[in-house]
């Protein structure tokens, strides 16, 4: 388990399309070396509590577990990402 730190800002861009950029990082070598996160979205609201949005995101993780066998994963993943908020409030 790994503590993490992050971030989101989101700027309504009209009253239906909202922009919103996010990261995270995490680690430190407690469980992951290093874990860290970006991304961009652009959301259009369908109803007051329903947007869908589209963007792209950027995922880097280094674990190197312990052990006799010493696990290791260490990759980078990006490309689109697609989804939908429901606002439960």
């Amino acid at each position: 388990m790994d503590p993490v730190v992050g971030g989101r800002i989101e700027s309504p861009l009209s009253s239906k399309v909202v922009a919103t950029v996010f990261g995270d990082v995490g680690g430190w070598g407690t469980g992951s070396q290093l874990e860290y996160q970006v991304g961009g979205l652009l959301g259009y609201k369908v109803k007051e509590t329903v947007t869908l949005q589209a963007g792209y995101r950027y995922l880097a993780v280094d674990y190197r577990g312990g052990g006799v066998r010493q696990p290791v994963f260490d990759t980078h993943l990006s490309g689109v990402a697609l989804g939908v908020t429901f606002n439960l409030k």
